[in-house]
């Protein structure tokens, strides 16, 4: 079957409107993401709604078909963006599935406009003005390169309720057993989770080591307020996750620098016989827009927590004896 204005087969002309979208943006993947160093509203926003455009605007210039259709074969290419990058080791499964709801929004207005430009204009000039639009994609990425937003600083507390006095609670806070239960959930899909605390030293300036299943958090205590409050500072953050790849783990750049832990605190409280505990981190992300990605970074920080406060938590029901602060 060919199509009524042509003769390329609507086969070929549905492959054209999916992998030619899908080649160019793979080009922006990586230009974003190892030539500018940049994971912001220019690859997460605008390059899914150029892709989408193209994927559009070719389809309905060579073929009457609705939108709906237009808008289908947008969501293809996205996808088909997502195997390239897979194939091409640019980035990893994770990263690509945590971004796909946001591209799937943003192919709607993407593809209404690549369709309606198509319909309207002549060839020659969608054309130009597809052109067009591709050029200003490295253009956005050099003005955020030379026009870096501040990260805003975020917050996460998460709290558990003990049945433990609460200097028995603190004495598993300033260095808690070795977390012996299975990763779950998340944890199993490559983010970074907790297994071990070690203190060295005590008081302010007592270095703690949060050990990661990526690596060690190097916490220098900056408030040691025996059995209610304790804070650090965070010096080294270990990497926040393990990407998934055909090719096994890769080291892509978002795992470094872009995820980064400034402050921690534990916070203890008597209530009714039992102790509440509360855990909170200060952290920023390099990785834009903020309101969409710190859905899932507050997500993964509250089940770290969750997974820390619950080891401290069976410690201690569990333990009994002196409660002086013994613990190496």
């Amino acid at each position: 079957m060919r199509t009524n204005q042509n003769l390329i087969p609507r086969w070929a002309l549905g492959l054209l409107a999916i992998l030619v979208p899908a080649g160019l943006g793979l080009i922006g993947v990586y230009a974003a993401v190892h030539c500018f160093a940049s994971y912001g509203w220019t690859l997460f926003l605008a390059l899914p709604v150029v892709v989408s455009f193209l994927s559009a605007f070719l389809l309905r210039r060579f073929d009457h078909v609705g939108w709906g259709t237009s808008y289908g074969f947008a969501l293809l290419s996205i996808l088909a963006l997502g195997g390239l990058i897979l194939l091409f080791a640019v980035d990893g499964l994770i990263c690509l599935i945590m971004a796909l709801p946001l591209a799937v929004l943003l192919a709607l207005p993407g593809s209404a406009f690549g369709y309606a430009l198509a319909a309207k204009l002549s060839a020659r000039s969608g054309s130009v003005v597809s052109l067009l639009i591709l050029m200003t994609f490295p253009a956005f990425l050099g003005f955020e390169q030379a026009h870096p937003l501040q990260p805003p600083m975020r917050e996460v507390t998460s709290s558990l309720v003990i049945d433990a006095p609460i200097q028995k609670v603190w004495n598993e806070v300033i260095a808690f057993d070795r977390i012996t239960a299975p990763p779950t959930g998340i944890f199993r899909l490559g983010i970074a989770y907790p297994i071990q605390e070690k203190i060295y030293g005590r008081g302010v300036g007592a270095i703690r080591h949060c050990i990661f299943s990526t690596g060690p958090f190097v916490e220098p205590i900056t408030i040691w307020q025996p059995p209610h409050r304790l804070e650090f500072d965070v010096s080294e953050n270990p990497l926040p996750m393990k990407e998934f790849s055909p090719y096994g783990r890769i080291d892509t750049p978002h795992l470094h620098d872009t995820f980064v832990s400034r402050h921690g605190r534990f916070s203890l409280r008597e209530e009714n016989g039992k102790t509440v505990l509360e855990g909170t981190t200060w952290y920023f992300q390099r990785i834009t827009p903020d309101w969409y990605w710190h859905q899932f970074s507050d997500v993964i920080i509250h089940t770290i927590h969750l997974r820390v406060l619950e080891q401290i938590k069976r410690s201690a029901e569990g333990k009994s004896g002196d409660l002086a602060e013994t613990k190496p």
